[in-house]
């Protein structure tokens, strides 16, 4: 490790990378250059924005069974919001970046020059991108601006200094291309998304550290003006960005330590639509949350539904979702599920299959605090898939720059109600199979059954009675499936919805394929079947239906 005065303030200033070639004076925040032994100010950095993060320098963990700490770290800006990139210095020397953004962590580790990558303006989210043999899914592109730096960093950097970047995804692992000056050619980084607990975490910044630096609890709320009608505009520290005035309606972000304006009035008529308002509080499982944001989506073909956002000091973000199907909490997830074919994918050993069909939704109004700017206006293309019990949901919304995939899980009415000590029940929900699951258990049964029983029809050349049989089958299969499912299967586990729904289907196709064999049995003549009169129920050869 070498350590240098400060030609400014005269302080220690450490280089413990050999690769480090920037550092930030702790005492005077200015940028020292370093050259050869000696360091060059190039002058004072900006201060670093407040974001109440765990993480700080001399913050140290594990990846891939080598330890390493974190010696600096850049903040910066892009249209939405902020986030930081963590410089991190291996114990074998190796340098890397831990990225922290919105509660979620990705650690990658260069591997060298992309001599001919993609134009980056042509980069668009959900693009494919093939990097040693392994397909990747472009998930976010993004043009950002450094805001300030501190600690040590393998380049030079100042306020302002412009980044562009292309992040790509495959599962859990994860790879980013860093455009520099140089057209044609980026960086290449990979690594995969983890959380702080995966990485064994250590020296993390608690809740006290925080209150000492910034001189508010994360998560405590705090207060700014409206620059548009001076109202207070009231947050939980920590968590957000942006606010929407109670009072004038207008977007306001306050990351920095003034209020902007961004955003004038908007349309209050799905107000009064909320089952939920930001600022009231609930208890999950013994945690206390908070009601920060409501967003309410609206798809082209007319559907809508609102979404909640929810707020933990310790557990972060979920999403609480009351659709005309019910209530389900969600999540973010690191790990993208696999695609198994054209509507089914797969998560761990869970597979999902679609529900409907894609459709294009819009922010059509937005209350409370968010982390990030959600703008009226702002379009994904929506994509949704089940389990076979219709319990669990992935859900990807896909814009031009960004694709997020979340989990969820159907959620009570009457535990919605619990949770926010309601008085009156909100919607209530139906456990029911989705139909891209109902249909796919009935096609593979129903084709069975339908296989078998007029193989048997013409075998006994008895096809009026084979049809019916069939018929009244597929009927009762769907309905004893369905009812199943979406009245008896509410406490069952996905696995035993599954398996009880087998079990049913071949009940079904057992007793339909008994009673074709006994209803065309030689022994068995036309008239005590009751099919030989042109008058009797059923079909008859030649009669009336």
């Amino acid at each position: 490790m070498l350590q240098i005065a400060c030609p400014s303030c005269g302080a220690n200033v450490a280089f413990r990378s050999a690769s480090s070639v920037l550092a930030v004076c702790t005492y005077c925040q200015h940028s020292l250059l370093r050259d050869a032994d000696s360091l060059r100010d190039i002058g004072k950095m900006a201060a670093l924005l407040e974001d109440y993060s765990p993480l700080q320098i001399s913050s140290s963990g594990y990846y891939q069974d080598c330890h390493f700490s974190i010696v600096g770290r850049i903040q910066l800006r892009y249209d939405d919001g902020l986030w930081n990139e963590w410089y991190v210095l291996f114990d074998d020397g190796r340098g890397g970046w831990l990225s922290e953004s919105v509660g979620q962590y990705v650690l990658t580790l260069p591997v060298g020059t992309v001599a001919v990558a993609p134009p980056f303006a042509e980069i668009e989210a959900g693009m494919s991108y093939v990097h040693d043999g392994r397909a990747f899914v472009f998930s976010d592109v993004r043009e950002a601006q450094c805001v300030a730096g501190e600690g040590e960093l393998p380049f030079s950097v100042s306020q302002g200094w412009p980044l562009r970047v292309a992040d790509a995804r495959d599962q859990q692992d994860f790879l980013t291309l860093d455009y520099g000056e140089q057209q044609g050619q980026a960086a290449c980084f990979v690594g995969q998304a983890l959380t702080l607990l995966q990485l064994g975490m250590q020296q993390l910044r608690d809740s006290r550290m925080i209150e000492e630096s910034t001189g508010r609890l994360p998560g405590s709320v705090a207060s700014l003006a409206c620059p548009d009608c001076a109202a207070p505009l009231s947050y939980h520290a920590g968590m957000a960005t942006q606010v929407y005035c109670a009072h004038c309606h207008s977007a306001v972000d306050f990351s920095g330590d003034t209020a902007t304006l961004i955003r004038r009035c908007q349309d209050m008529e799905q107000q009064q639509a909320l089952t939920l308002q930001p600022g009231c509080h609930a208890t999950m499982d013994g945690l206390p949350w908070t009601l920060s944001g409501v967003l309410v989506w609206q798809q082209e073909a007319g559907g809508r539904w609102n979404e909640y956002l929810l707020y933990n000091p310790d557990h972060g973000f979920r999403w609480l979702v009351e659709n005309s199907q019910g209530w389900f909490l969600a999540r973010l997830i690191n790990n993208w599920p696999e695609q198994v074919d054209e509507r089914c994918i797969r998560r761990g050993a869970m597979r999902y299959y679609q529900h409907g069909t894609d459709a294009i939704a819009s922010i059509v109004y937005a209350a409370g605090a968010f982390p990030w700017r959600a703008k009226l206006g702002d379009s994904v293309l929506l994509s949704e898939y089940c389990s076979s019990s219709g319990k669990k949901w992935l859900s990807r919304s896909w814009s031009k720059q960004e694709i997020n995939w979340s989990v969820s899980t159907m959620v009570r009415g009457e535990t919605v109600m619990e949770w926010f000590q309601l008085d009156t029940a909100p919607l209530q929900l139906s456990y029911g199979m989705p139909d891209a699951a109902v249909a796919l258990v009935i096609a593979r049964y129903g084709a069975l059954l339908i296989a078998l029983n007029l193989s048997l029809s013409l075998f006994f050349d008895d096809l009026d009675t084979g049809v019916l049989v069939c018929i009244v089958g597929c009927f009762v299969l769907f309905f004893t499936l369905y009812t199943r499912v979406s009245r008896g299967g509410a406490s069952a586990s996905d696995d035993e919805n599954v398996s009880v729904s087998r079990g049913l289907s071949m009940v079904v196709l057992l007793i339909c394929t008994v009673m074709n064999l006994l209803l065309m049995s030689p022994g068995i003549d036309s008239d005590e079947r009751g099919l030989g009169s042109g008058h009797g129920s059923g079909w008859s050869r030649g009669g009336h239906k």
